[in-house]
């Protein structure tokens, strides 16, 4: 059984990696987000718990939806496909005020009345349920994560409340969508917003089969270049193992993918007889591992990765508006010669790390996680040991040997961090690293405070 020590360990291991990693790829995350975020923020249903829904919506007795439970085995798609067939009966029947009269009319498919159901119900549910108080201040670390972009399979839009200014890439769009922006939240099983888009009966997990390949490709970008979490999918969920299956397939690398996060919730973390830290995708031949997190408190999390973002706040709808223009200039409005341009101006300007930004008005950083990046565990990693106790070591031999504790205050070494209300966490400079790897290995080092 997991202890509370084995679990502080294990947490302080992730946050080591999650760290290390976004430091490395030098970028904002991609988050893929599954149903289980919406059930946990909003009290969305289940698979099976939405199928019902919809039949209890329809006047269907329980019995009735049992007794396709049992017909059907349990097989969700076989399920959703005969619980469309009687939305399909009732609506022609009925012909409630719920469909437009162009539904009755129009050449559509039969589908449309059971998703447009099933995207009232999800809508209502959204509406209704309120996030708790603890809940909320887990909501405010996830938004201030500001993640790149977003790949999602859920139909809700509890996404596009919670990263305002973010844009809604739904269905097929995706394929043909350009890349080269900041702040998307592709939604590759459709929206409630359009509910024809959906993915929900057999023909359309069919056509979606054909269309994966293309979206994994487009994607891939995004998944390989990218720190990736996984938020919302339990394990063996066919969503991301088939997009994860496809991203191995491409890039390889030893089977080992290692810059996607795999986070399962875990309702009660000390029953577990040990803690994830890989997960394993595909069988035989074709396995790929990724890194595993479980996890009671998403918070943490949320914290490891928007303490590092380079932009606080992000401006999404600016850098979007940006970024746009700026792949409109280079990719049409120059090479078309509809603007003048003034290239020995450029490349003095381009010929300066400084110059560009401030074109863009864009002033350097001075926020203590960029000049302060590495949490004491990273500290110590870097330094070769396994935790954070060999940093400690050199810094109290410092201490000892110069009489000066860098720890003590907040100077070019070391700083104390704000990351909630009354909560601070230590952080140190690559000033720091660089003067324990001298203490560390013998050598001469001077040190001065400012």
């Amino acid at each position: 059984m997991v202890g509370e020590i084995d679990y502080k360990r294990y947490v302080e291991k992730m946050d080591a990696l999650i760290r290390d990693k976004l430091h490395e790829l030098e970028c904002q995350p991609i988050f893929f987000v599954g149903s289980g975020l919406s059930k946990r923020y909003l009290g969305t249903p289940s698979w099976l718990e939405l199928l019902d829904a919809v039949a209890s919506f329809i006047g269907t007795e329980k019995s009735a939806f049992n007794y396709i439970l049992q017909k059907r085995r349990g097989d969700p798609i076989a399920i959703a496909d005969d619980v469309e067939d009687m939305v399909f009966e009732w609506a022609w029947r009925i012909k409630p005020a719920l469909f437009p009269s162009s539904y009755f009319e129009a050449d559509l498919d039969k589908s449309i009345y059971f998703k447009t159901v099933v995207c009232k119900i999800i809508d209502d549910l959204s509406k209704k349920n309120m996030i708790n108080a603890q809940l909320s201040e887990e909501v405010a670390l996830l938004r201030a994560s500001n993640p790149h972009a977003i790949i999602t399979t859920n139909y809700d839009c509890f996404l596009e409340e919670v990263f305002i200014g973010y844009e809604p890439v739904i269905g097929d769009k995706v394929i043909k969508y350009n890349l080269n922006l900041v702040g998307e939240i592709f939604k590759i099983h459709g929206s409630i917003t359009d509910p024809a888009s959906i993915v929900m009966n057999s023909d359309d997990y069919r056509d979606y089969r054909i269309r994966k390949k293309y979206i994994s490709a487009k994607l891939l970008k995004y998944l390989t270049e990218h720190p990736v979490f996984v938020f919302g999918y339990g394990f063996n969920d066919p969503n991301i193992s088939e997009i994860i299956q496809d991203v191995g397939e491409i890039v390889g690398n030893d089977g080992f993918i290692d810059n996607i996060f795999y986070v399962k919730w875990e309702a009660d973390i000390g029953k577990l007889a040990s803690l994830n830290e890989e997960y394993v995708v595909g069988t035989g031949t074709t396995q790929y591992r990724v890194r595993a997190i479980s996890t009671h408190d998403f918070s943490w999390i949320f914290k490891a990765i928007s303490q590092d973002k380079e932009f606080n706040p992000i401006n999404t709808k600016i850098l979007r508006a940006l970024a746009a223009r700026t792949y409109k200039l280079i990719r049409k409005d120059i090479p078309q010669k509809t603007v003048e341009v003034d290239y020995k101006n450029l490349e003095s300007i381009l010929d300066v790390d400084e110059q560009l930004p401030k074109l863009l008005g864009i002033v350097s950083s001075s926020n203590s996680n960029m000049t302060h990046p590495y949490t004491i565990t990273q500290l110590g990693r870097r330094l070769g040991f396994p935790g954070w106790h060999g940093a400690r070591k050199l810094i109290e031999k410092v201490n000892k040997e110069k009489l000066v504790n860098i720890s003590s205050s907040d100077n070019q070494y070391h700083c104390l961090v704000k990351t909630g209300d009354k909560s601070r966490t230590a952080k140190y400079s690559k000033e720091a690293l660089s003067l324990l790897e001298k203490v560390r290995d013998g050598d001469e080092y001077n040190i001065h405070i400012s």
